[in-house]
């Protein structure tokens, strides 16, 4: 029955106000059933756990969401609160970081800007560059994370080697109206309306500054500071073959009476073409195929799409530490039809400079234990 079917959690719960929703109390009581998995959250949480107790980050946390439609199967990170106890917590444990935190995420934002300069056709699979290890603009210096000039490259070792020099000539292909055009049409810079309070919206104010070099940055993920959630549905338009989702936690009500109401996701939006999604999620097999601790990681039977980022920390009063980093690992699976997107990432992890070092072994650990609980058939 199309009216026991709702397209918005909120409209369901807060409209007519004065009407039959709290007139008619016993008939609007019962349950709201979730999206999440039970068991996809324990080994969520277990595998959360088991980063902290090895790299002591001062937050982590995940998400593990459907790229298609933006549901979400699991959101978790610590530190966090027994609300059975919670005065036995600080006030801070109870902020939701997945959707109130924002933090400048790093290099795994590169994958959206190539995605954006081949989408615009400003370049194609088949474009080389001068990779000079180190490009000066407005006076600021752009490195490459070891410094390392690489010479004429084509542009898919921008991913694969994680080359910041690389991301600038991408931003500087587009200009920096397009580039940033596309940036917030991945969403950047948006609340993505998800069914949950208090949902931050980042600080990006350098998308839309007409100076290069902060278009530049922006392009690897430093200099704009968006939430976990904001960056895992900017990236699943990447696998999903283009279309913005909208990120949701509530499947149904379930009234005492019998009526169960399906909370319908809103429809996505265009942002890239198909072909363009195709394109860079290629690109990202190979990354895992043969870049990823040269290719260690590489799953005969599955096509995996990934990529690090390891991003400097910002100080509170202006600049960056050279000792502190936020590593994040993003990744969708099977890579050309993907049905699960997991997103991990911790703040000041001690002893590893790196996001392959800390986060590859648990990424996998949560594919392999996906691929397994929902008995996901080999794509290749």
């Amino acid at each position: 029955n199309e009216e026991d079917v709702y397209s918005n959690l909120f409209a369901e719960l807060f409209a007519n106000v004065d009407g039959d929703t709290f007139n008619n109390v016993g008939n609007r009581q019962g349950d709201i059933v979730l999206t999440t998995d039970i068991e996809a959250s324990r080994f969520l949480y277990k595998t959360l756990n088991e980063i902290e107790n090895e790299w002591h980050g001062d937050t982590v946390g995940g998400i593990i969401m459907d790229p298609r439609d933006g549901r979400i199967i699991a959101m978790d990170e610590i530190p966090s609160f027994d609300p059975n106890h919670y005065g036995d917590y600080d006030i801070s444990s109870y902020k939701n970081n997945m959707i109130s935190g924002v933090y400048e995420m790093g290099s795994i934002i590169k994958p959206i800007t190539m995605a954006a300069a081949i989408d615009a056709e400003v370049v194609n699979v088949n474009t080389t560059y001068n990779d000079t290890g180190v490009v000066e603009m407005n006076g600021y210096k752009v490195r490459n994370f070891d410094g390392v000039a690489r010479g004429v490259i084509n542009i898919h070792e921008i991913l694969d080697q994680s080359l910041n020099v690389g991301i600038v000539y991408l931003v500087k292909q587009l200009g920096v109206e397009k580039f940033s055009e596309y940036m917030h049409s991945f969403g950047i810079g948006g609340a993505t309306g998800i069914d949950l309070p208090n949902e931050a919206e980042g600080l990006t104010k350098n998308l839309d500054s007409s100076v290069l070099v902060d278009s530049a940055t922006s392009g690897f993920g430093q200099g704009i500071a968006i939430t976990p959630l904001e960056t895992v549905r900017a990236l699943a338009v990447i696998g999903n073959g283009g279309i913005l989702v909208n990120p949701y936690i509530v499947d149904s009500i379930v009234y005492d009476s019998g009526v169960e109401k399906k909370i319908i996701p809103n429809d996505g939006v265009r942002v890239i073409q198909a072909s363009t999604s195709e394109i860079v999620s290629r690109m990202l097999v190979h990354v895992v195929d043969q870049s990823l601790k040269k290719g260690a990681y590489k799953m005969d039977h599955y096509s995996i799409a990934a990529k690090t980022g390891t991003a400097q920390i910002p100080k509170p009063g202006g600049g960056y530490y050279d000792d502190r980093y936020l590593h994040s690992f993003f990744g969708y699976f099977p890579a050309y039809d993907p049905k699960f997107i997991i997103f991990l990432f911790h703040v000041h992890p001690k002893g590893a400079e790196y996001a392959s070092a800390t986060l590859t072994d648990p990424f996998f650990r949560i594919v392999k234990f996906l691929i397994n609980y929902y008995s996901l058939p080999p794509d290749r």
